[in-house]
């Protein structure tokens, strides 16, 4: 059985950013550290979500009728185990082509090495779609949105968009009339 933590060893493991230990189908995943770049593109995979109020009486017609729009779940809990920085990994690969030479009577195989971008976002989220009960995803993403320090987050945005809205961003002038 696993052993309950104290609240001072969560919050000591959210202050020094320890990496928490994910298992998604036989693959386990450390979390990455949180950024305020991982908090924008989970941000925008957020805004992908359907914008929509469920109607508490029907919840199971609506939650099916929107299922086909949340897709981009996956793609939000990959965010935050990823971070910003691993969502790609460019890997140099060996390919072989065949290469001809006089109009096609003589061949010798070339290899080359090619670099290739994987796409480890997508890998994952697939993976959390499909190996995840819904509330094994929902306690996986609720652990890490607890890492991810998102009341700094919040006041930042919050302190900078209210600098923007005290700032002064049109002069007005008084008319005057010619000769005046």
């Amino acid at each position: 059985m696993a052993e309950e933590k104290t609240i001072e060893q969560k919050a000591a493991e959210t202050i020094l950013q320890t990496p928490v230990e994910v298992k998604v189908g036989s693959k386990t995943y450390m979390t990455a550290p949180p950024s305020t770049a991982t908090l924008i593109l989970a941000s925008e995979a957020v805004s992908r979500l359907p914008h929509v109020v469920l109607d508490p009486k029907n919840v199971v017609e609506e939650s099916l009728s929107i299922a086909k729009d949340c897709r981009a779940l996956g793609d939000i809990v990959a965010i935050f185990i990823l971070g910003a920085k691993n969502l790609k990994e460019k890997v140099k690969v060996q390919k072989s082509r065949e290469k001809r030479y006089l109009w096609g009577l003589f061949k010798r195989q070339v290899v080359e090495e090619v670099e290739e971008v994987i796409d480890r976002k997508a890998e994952l989220a697939q993976e959390l779609l499909e190996e995840l009960t819904p509330a094994e995803l929902y306690d996986l993403t609720v652990t890490v949105l607890q890492r991810m320090n998102l009341t700094d987050f919040f006041g930042l945005t919050t302190f900078l968009i209210e600098i923007n809205l005290m700032r002064q961003t049109k002069v007005e002038t008084e008319a005057t009339a010619p000769g005046q």
